[in-house]
């Protein structure tokens, strides 16, 4: 029994000193370090992670600048019982780091955590948001294009509409954004129940949406729009949100003509 738990206790610390996108730590009750293994600890600049152990984590850390002052935080934290979650931004690579008390017993004796590489993840969501930022700042700059967002189901709610929607209809964004079915309240009253069954198949069916109708402006006016709206879906299919636009056409297209030949029977 001895000798196979040797055996396992060995293969674990391989594996530790193996992992290649994480490394592991553990300090005592005066956050001196204890123990620190992983592949990962390259991407702070650190060669041999042993000539770390039994020095200060605060000074260890000092160098890491304005980061170095969550990290001590986090782990005084911990002594007190207290599990952290946080991402480290260093000056090479990002880790999501995960920090909690060592118990022996009922005694909190130090702080172990583990920190993941996360580099790749981070460059991605700052990708992504610079490409929202691109593309919200380039929507809200053309005159006559109206995008927004709806979550799926009813009553037909919206989470985003773009500001251009106050010069076609005349009506704030926020009214959009806090009034449940404010677009439904919009309709002109010979296209309401045509739209209303149409926008109820679209969110049951999750699907796409095409179509032509008119909205009564906050001065009166009746607006012939075209609306387009698509499912926007997650990386397995799944549809999320209704994303779509506006845009003001002509009384007389050929498919306003033709749905309200449809509505009149």
């Amino acid at each position: 029994m001895i000798r196979g738990r040797r055996s396992t206790s060995r293969h674990l610390e391989l594996l530790v000193e193996q992992l290649p996108q994480s490394f592991v730590w553990t300090t005592d009750a005066d956050l001196r370090l204890t123990a620190l293994a992983g592949q990962a600890i390259s991407l702070l600049g650190v060669d041999d992670p042993f000539r770390l152990l039994g020095h200060d984590l605060g000074k260890l850390v000092d160098p890491l600048g304005d980061g170095s002052r969550g990290i001590v935080d986090a782990h005084r934290r911990a002594l007190e019982g207290e599990a952290t979650n946080f991402v480290f931004h260093g000056a090479r690579s990002a880790f999501d780091v995960h920090v909690e008390p060592v118990r022996d017993g009922d005694a909190i004796v130090g702080v172990g955590g583990i920190a993941l590489d996360a580099s790749k993840r981070v460059v991605a969501e700052q990708a992504l948001l610079q490409s929202e930022a691109r593309f919200r700042t380039l929507v809200e700059r053309l005159p006559k294009l109206v995008t927004y967002v709806n979550p799926l189901g009813l009553p037909i709610r919206t989470t985003y509409m773009s500001p251009q929607i106050e010069d076609l209809l005349g009506y704030p964004v926020d009214r959009w954004l806090n009034e449940d079915d404010f677009w439904v309240s919009r309709l002109h009253p010979d296209d309401r129940d045509r739209m209303v069954e149409r926008a109820a198949r679209t969110h049951a069916a999750e699907g796409s949406f095409s179509g032509e109708y008119r909205l009564i402006a906050a001065d009166g006016r009746v607006v012939h729009v075209r609306d387009e709206t698509v499912p926007v879906s997650d990386e397995r299919g799944n549809p999320l949100f209704l994303q779509g636009f506006l845009i003001e056409v002509g009384a007389e297209s050929d498919e306003a003509v033709a749905d309200a030949a449809l509505a009149r029977g």
